[in-house]
């Protein structure tokens, strides 16, 4: 049965082009972590955790890694695209599978929807007087966009967000500086904030922000050699985003202090102001506008990919799995989800959005988690308990959310997955 499996994976081909490697990899990784969490997230984190912002941070990072490590082990064993999708359905587990896929779509229209609206939100700072309807036709014009963009292929976007990374960096590395003379020791007490529930429902908030860590190993058809490109750019990318939420979030929690975080949408514009005066409110609008859009880029490249794998097993329409000739792009799933995706940025506002999202991230972990657990051992590129703890994880930030996120979300895929069952019948 092994060596079944393994000529399976060895007959395994895609349609699309290996053209990452270890070094590109690991910088896009982080571009894609780097992103929205720090603009759109800040603020409802430090609601929930207080003074244990960073903690919540930190917690959250550590259930990403543990689930980036799963993920590399099943990326680098099935070298294709779809993430949970593909890795479920190597298992013989299809409706585990489509539910991944689902919840994956699911999570990509809505924090791409978020995404676009924490764009729009930064941009009212710079455009008084914009009306409610307003802010949603900037974020729904963000959107697509970015979709435009991804329609030109992997290997253009890859340059293009590390560059935008780069540019990130000087403008959260000018903020930090100038914010360190003005922060207050007691904004960091107690160290636990509002409590040990408060710090983990924190930490499900921010968990969102963590995603694009495994997006090396969903987009794992277009990396080469998997088998060592894929665990160095996911741990890479995560240390690397680690060192940047915590200095940029100490350093608004420094200057602003809990309470006033909790109720602001946009803390560190507001702190940008405070410790920088009136031209910090254009270095902090700059990197968040690059943010925003770099995260919006990436969550719509790699849901493509997933929508590319569901269109090629059926479980989708066959359309989207159709590829660019000339970019290698899925550009039918493109255009489709980047229609969708508008459709949020119309509607929702940014805080309920965003809870909702955090169900389909965390049920797409948890079926990562569960497939890496389907590994042999000579598989696994670690230990077996990674994976569990990294579940129960999953499971504790899950209890933390609010129970009309968690029925929201689990009526929406319950009902898909019916919805299938019917049609196969």
């Amino acid at each position: 049965m092994a060596r079944d499996r393994g000529r399976r994976r060895a007959e395994s081909k895609s349609s699309l082009t290996r053209t990452l490697g270890r070094t590109t990899a690991t910088l896009l990784t982080a571009a894609m972590i780097l992103g929205t969490g720090l603009f759109a997230a800040l603020g409802e984190t430090a609601d929930k955790a207080g003074s244990g912002l960073l903690l919540a941070m930190l917690l959250s990072g550590l259930v990403a890694l543990a689930t980036g490590l799963s993920a590399a082990s099943l990326g680098v064993i099935f070298p294709e695209e779809g993430g949970a999708f593909t890795w479920s359905r190597r298992f013989g587990y299809d409706t585990v599978g489509f539910v991944a896929g689902c919840a994956y779509l699911g999570k990509g229209v809505v924090s791409t929807g978020v995404i676009s609206l924490a764009f729009a939100n930064y941009s009212t700072r710079v455009i008084p007087g914009l009306p409610a309807y307003g802010v949603h036709l900037v974020a729904a014009a963000a959107i697509l966009l970015v979709a435009a963009v991804s329609y030109l292929g992997l290997e253009f976007n890859a340059r293009l967000l590390i560059g935008t990374l780069l540019a990130e960096l000087v403008l959260l590395a000018v903020f930090v500086a100038f914010a360190v003379p003005a922060m207050k020791p007691e904004n960091f007490t107690p160290v636990l904030g509002n409590g040990v529930p408060g710090v983990l429902a924190g930490a499900a908030i921010f968990f969102w922000s963590w995603d694009g860590f495994m997006r090396t190993a969903i987009m794992a058809s277009e990396i080469k050699d998997p088998r060592r490109t894929i665990p160095f750019a996911i741990v890479g990318g995560v240390a690397f985003a680690a060192v940047v939420f915590v200095a940029v979030g100490a350093a608004t929690l420094g200057v602003l202090g809990p309470e006033a975080m909790a109720r602001n949408d946009v803390p560190i514009f507001t702190a940008g102001q405070r410790a920088i005066g009136r031209w910090g409110i254009w270095v902090v609008l700059a990197a968040a506008w690059l943010d925003t859009l770099t995260e919006a880029l990436g969550d719509l490249l790699t849901a493509t990919r997933v929508a590319l794998a569901m269109g090629k097993a059926h479980e989708l329409p066959g359309w989207l799995a159709v590829v660019h000739p000339r970019f290698r792009s899925p550009h039918h799933a493109v255009l489709a989800l980047g229609l969708a995706c508008a459709l949020p940025a119309l509607l929702f506002n940014l805080r309920p959005v965003l809870e909702a999202a955090n169900v389909f991230t965390l049920v797409w972990y948890g079926i990562v988690h569960f497939d890496a657990l389907q590994l042999s051992k000579g598989e696994r590129l670690t230990w077996p308990v990674v994976s569990w703890v990294g579940l129960a994880g999953c499971l504790a930030l899950f209890v933390a959310l609010p129970v009309w996120a968690l029925i929201t979300g689990g009526v929406t895929l319950a009902a898909l997955a019916g919805v299938r069952w019917l049609v196969r019948r």
